[in-house]
């Protein structure tokens, strides 16, 4: 969200579809709950809740924006460490300001004194909601402006001391309330805050919000260790680090990550469950943290910023628009293509891609992808893959780094390390899975 007064960054955003914030579980997991925003998610505003939101769904696509967003975390994350707020009044005014009390407009002396005393009398409903509106109003402005005072004491990076700076001048701009036993006092301020002032007061729940965001983002970097990447300005791509894992799984196995614009491209292959897709997912969700300005789950990165995040984990077909799981596939990589095509800078990840057709089409239509989308070195690609048969293909045309998960069978049952290593992998464990799951027997208690 871009604020009147230029605080946040100028810069553009990344492009995050909502295929892609759904593979990734930005909002909801895939039990339904609450997904990477419930990790961080410890905001003491709903408006900042909102912002935190609009954040992890439009990161920014320039190195000044995240670099400038990366110090103004560092500094609510060091040197402010207090709650924003002591409860949140911002809903609570934003019912106020979106009120449906008509307002009573001004005439004289006389006149206001009958409509108080008339209010008083006949509708003292009213007359609560004006005065515990204008009240909780006049509380915010006290409390949030005592904080962006604070903040600016302490010498704040420009993202931070644009959005006190605004928040400061709203609140000292503004009429407050005095004492008042009749409804006089109240009713007048509330033709100012509900009138002339009402869009004031908009933008600074806004800046609240995107204060809050800020310090929720600075908070989760802390709280759960992530470290700040190095961003970097090229032309050609880079994602390099090391100790990437992710943090929805208890104990994880860390891995690198490297990608350049000489080897833009990884495919990986390996065996089911040996930890493809999490490995995915984690690199993707590693670049959308970074492009937001906080830290990420590494033990350290350095990146080139993007212009489009675009992952394809598990394409499903579309019966209302008439599309089978293989044309579904088609579709995803051919808006890939399109962003690439139309010089867009993107970072894309495809999970066995073109599973949903016979092993030689599958063959033919990976090798004529992944080749094409190798000579954009300003890009980067994660193909997975069973098909350890295009690796003789892939490796003539250059420009790919071959990874893989490896697994081993022990007494009978499937076991893997989760750690990622140079070269191919042609191991298949559907059967053992398969076995392990007791489906043969089973199959044999069936009657003819």
């Amino acid at each position: 969200m871009k604020l009147g007064n230029g605080a946040e960054p100028e810069g553009g955003r990344m492009i995050v579809d909502q295929t892609t914030l759904i593979d990734l579980e930005i909002f909801s997991d895939a039990s339904g709950r609450g997904g990477v925003l419930s990790l961080m998610d410890d905001t003491e505003t709903e408006v900042g809740r909102k912002a935190l939101r609009s954040r992890l769904a439009n990161p920014f696509a320039d190195v000044s924006s995240i670099v400038e967003t990366q110090r103004a975390i560092a500094f609510l994350s060091e040197g402010m460490n207090r709650r924003f707020l002591q409860r949140d009044r911002t809903e609570a005014v934003r019912r106020y300001l979106d009120s449906n009390i008509v307002l009573v407009p001004p005439r004289n002396v006389f006149w206001d004194a009958v409509t108080a005393l008339w209010l008083t009398l006949a509708n003292r409903d009213v007359c609560r909601e004006i005065r515990a509106g204008v009240a909780e109003t006049v509380t915010l402005l006290q409390d949030v402006s005592g904080v962006a005072r604070a903040m600016l004491a302490q010498d704040p990076p420009p993202v931070v001391k644009a959005l006190a700076s605004e928040i400061i001048d709203i609140s000292d701009g503004l009429e407050v309330a005095g004492p008042s036993l009749t409804i006089r006092e109240p009713m007048r301020v509330d033709r100012i805050y509900r009138g002339p002032a009402r869009a004031r007061l908009g933008r600074l729940l806004e800046a609240v919000g995107e204060l809050d965001a800020l310090a929720t983002m600075a908070r989760t970097t802390k709280r759960l260790g992530w470290v700040m990447p190095e961003i970097v300005e090229a032309e050609a791509f880079l994602l390099d680090g090391e100790g990437l894992f992710h943090p929805f799984i208890e104990d994880p196995v860390a891995n690198p990550i490297r990608l350049s614009g000489g080897e833009p491209m990884v495919f990986l292959t390996g065996p089911n469950m040996a930890g493809k897709t999490t490995y995915l997912r984690t690199a993707a969700l590693v670049v959308l943290l970074a492009q937001t300005g906080m830290g990420i789950p590494a033990e350290r990165a350095r990146l080139t910023p993007v212009d489009v995040l675009f992952t394809s984990l598990n394409p499903a077909d579309n019966l209302r628009a008439g599309l089978s799981f293989f044309l579904s596939e088609v579709h995803r990589v051919r808006d890939a293509a399109t962003h690439l095509a139309d010089g867009r800078r993107g970072f894309v990840l495809f999970d066995e891609v073109f599973k949903g057709t016979n092993v030689k089409d599958a063959l033919e239509a990976s090798a004529t992808v992944i080749l094409g989308f190798a000579k954009a070195k300003g890009s980067g690609f994660i193909f997975s893959s069973h098909l350890v048969e295009l690796v003789e293909a892939l490796e003539a045309g250059g420009r790919v780094r071959f990874n893989y998960f490896d697994g081993r069978l022990t007494d009978g049952r499937a076991e893997y390390s989760y750690r990622m290593q140079a070269g191919v992998s042609d191991q298949r464990f559907g059967l053992q899975l398969l076995n392990e799951a007791r489906i043969p027997d089973l199959l044999a208690q069936i009657g003819g």
